[in-house]
């Protein structure tokens, strides 16, 4: 599979294009989906007053922040990849 794709893809530079475009169009829809949960995580952390940390309440609120953390990492691993195949685009 790997193979009959790799040849597919060195036939012709307008498929990479294709191909690249996709991807592009791929990255940036999760992209949206991780800032829209970022907002939702952030306005949850908004809600709560930061609990004492042995309390069920200060347990949930760090999975909040955990949640919240864990979409701004991958926020920014995704603009670094959009970034990158935007600046390589021209190079297929």
């Amino acid at each position: 599979m790997k193979k009959l794709f790799h040849s597919i893809l060195s036939a012709n530079r307008k498929r990479r294009d294709v191909v690249v475009t996709f991807a592009l169009w791929v990255l940036r829809q999760v992209r949206d989906v991780e800032k829209d949960e970022m907002h939702r995580y952030s306005d949850k952390l908004d809600e709560h007053v930061v609990p004492e940390p042995e309390s069920v309440s200060g347990r949930e609120y760090a999975e909040i922040e955990d949640e919240y953390s864990n979409c701004e990492y991958s926020l920014g691993v995704l603009e670094y990849a959009i970034e990158s195949l935007e600046f390589n685009r021209w190079r297929f």
